[in-house]
């Protein structure tokens, strides 16, 4: 994944999916995002952690829970 130019690698991506426990929030994502390299400046682990939460609900995987901003896995 890219993001605005910088690559977002496969390990940097599991370790977000991994962040995402029964419940969870996107600053969980964004957080794991950051340790894991991905570059807090600019928004950039931020933008990441979003793509790939819209990304997994759209296929169904994870789901809001209430009106959020909890997220939890199906």
């Amino acid at each position: 994944m890219k993001v605005k130019g910088i690559e977002v690698t496969d390990a940097q991506i599991s370790a977000m999916i991994d962040a995402m426990a029964s419940h969870f929030r996107a600053s969980d994502v964004e957080a794991a995002a950051i340790k894991a390299g991905v570059p807090d400046a600019d928004m950039i682990a931020l933008r990441a952690a979003d793509r790939l939460i819209q990304q997994r609900r759209k296929k169904g995987l994870i789901k809001i829970v209430g009106k959020g901003p909890y997220w939890t896995n199906q």
